[in-house]
């Protein structure tokens, strides 16, 4: 596999005291004011031999933007600086989602699949540490935890593999099981990685232990499930063709509540603190309080979220920006942007990034947050490819470390229903000296 380094041409805006060249504005001062923002950063993306952007997504500390030729960039979401820039594949294949996780020893790390590869860099440097072909179709998303991963296959299978066998520093695959259909959302994690939820494009939803597959609970819908779940500590949230949006109880797979919509829905919900929001063809985005399943407004020409500030919601609509009220959903302001610009939808903070075709990218922060100084992106050039420091820190303080299953938890080698991908134990060895 080729890799390439990019050069990143960064023009910091601190309000003014460095002037900006970026390619093109994405919104101009004026409008920025009237969402109640403005401008923290810009910076241009030099997207190489002539390619464009295809997908961007904001993903913890990080903002990665992939071009249509196979290069990702990562870049520091609160100050703008790219952290590494590096091509995985060919314009023909596709660049899924990045998934943050940390390894058995505690280092953070990025998994990013491919259709064909997956790969395992560090969060931070974007040193690789893992390079494979996976021999499967990937549907999804790699999700990780410690050396285990974890992928949807349009084959109708769930996968999980060793992504670094001890043994053999290599993957080798330890179960997969059924979905019913191809699997197109990425799978979820929960009760701290002890179990998995996913969900197959012909409307089954199932929750079952990441150590040996069993299942815990599925849920069917009366359509397919096209989108992408959400999944919280306490919900799942899906969308689906029979035209309802599903909040069901993560325990048991249970509705909590059904809403209904007068066409299919295709696209997958949004949650962002007390609200759920949802797409749909002809009624656009409609809000929908978590608790009761109300739905409390909907915007017509809306077509997604972007970010919520507050009490306000911004929806993108067609070129345009729309400020909202959450509770009640009056558009309060209108902002234009350029053709081929989309936003980076943002669930995490207030934080509202745009990103053109071309690859100027833009962070706009709330009025009334403290600016950008030069001071703040010296630290942040010095620490730029390590860890926060809370991150980094012993167990039991910071980020929790992912426990990895041990052998003996994760094959039943005498079990008549393992799949045919598991490797059995070698000739003369017994699954006790195997495992």
């Amino acid at each position: 596999m080729r890799h390439r380094s990019f050069l990143l041409v960064a023009c910091l805006v601190l309000l003014g005291t460095i002037p900006c060249e970026a390619g093109e504005a994405l919104l101009s001062p004026r409008d920025l004011k009237s969402l109640g923002y403005f401008k923290y950063w810009s910076l241009d993306l030099e997207m190489d031999r002539g390619g464009y952007v295809r997908d961007s997504y904001r993903v913890d500390d990080s903002l990665y933007v992939v071009s249509e030729k196979g290069d990702v960039f990562s870049l520091h979401a609160d100050i703008g600086l790219t952290r590494w820039s590096r091509n995985l594949t060919e314009s023909v294949y596709r660049i899924f989602e990045p998934q943050h996780f940390v390894s058995e020893g505690g280092a953070p790390l990025v998994a990013i699949a491919t259709t064909p590869r997956f790969f395992v860099l560090d969060r931070y440097s974007g040193d690789e540490v893992k390079d494979m072909t996976l021999g499967v179709s990937v549907g999804t998303a790699v999700v990780a935890q410690g050396g285990s991963l974890f992928f949807g296959s349009s084959d109708g299978h769930l996968y999980s593999m060793l992504w670094d066998d001890p043994r053999t520093n290599d993957a080798i695959f330890l179960w997969r099981t059924m979905a019913g259909g191809p699997v197109g959302a990425t799978p979820h994690l929960v009760n701290g990685g002890e179990d998995i939820v996913f969900a197959s494009q012909v409307g089954e939803v199932f929750d079952c232990t990441t150590s040996q597959k069993i299942l815990n609970w599925d849920f069917s819908a009366d359509g397919a499930i096209e989108g992408e779940i959400v999944v919280d500590p306490e919900n799942v949230y899906v969308a689906s063709s029979d035209r309802s949006l599903y909040r069901l109880d993560i325990d048991s797979g249970v509705p909590r509540w059904r809403v209904r919509f007068p066409e299919p829905l295709h696209a997958g919900p949004v949650v962002i603190g007390n609200m759920v929001f949802q797409y749909c063809d002809t009624q656009g985005v409609t809000g929908i309080d978590v608790e009761t399943g109300k739905a409390l407004w909907n915007v017509g020409s809306a077509r997604d979220v972007v970010c919520r500030n507050g009490d306000r919601v911004i929806l993108i609509a067609g070129t345009q920006l729309k400020l909202v009220a959450a509770d009640t959903g009056d558009v309060l302001e209108t902002a234009e942007i350029p053709p081929h610009t989309t936003p980076i939808q943002n669930t995490q903070d207030e934080t509202l990034y745009l990103v053109s075709r071309l690859g100027t990218v833009l962070c706009a922060k709330p009025k009334g947050h403290p600016y950008l100084t030069p001071e703040v992106v010296a630290l942040a050039k010095r620490e730029l490819h390590q860890a926060p420091v809370e991150e980094a820190a012993d167990e039991g303080e910071g980020e929790l470390k992912p426990r990895l299953p041990k052998r003996s938890e994760v094959l039943d080698w005498d079990d008549p229903l393992r799949s045919t991908t598991d490797i059995p134990p070698l000739a003369g060895q017994t699954a006790k000296e195997k495992e």
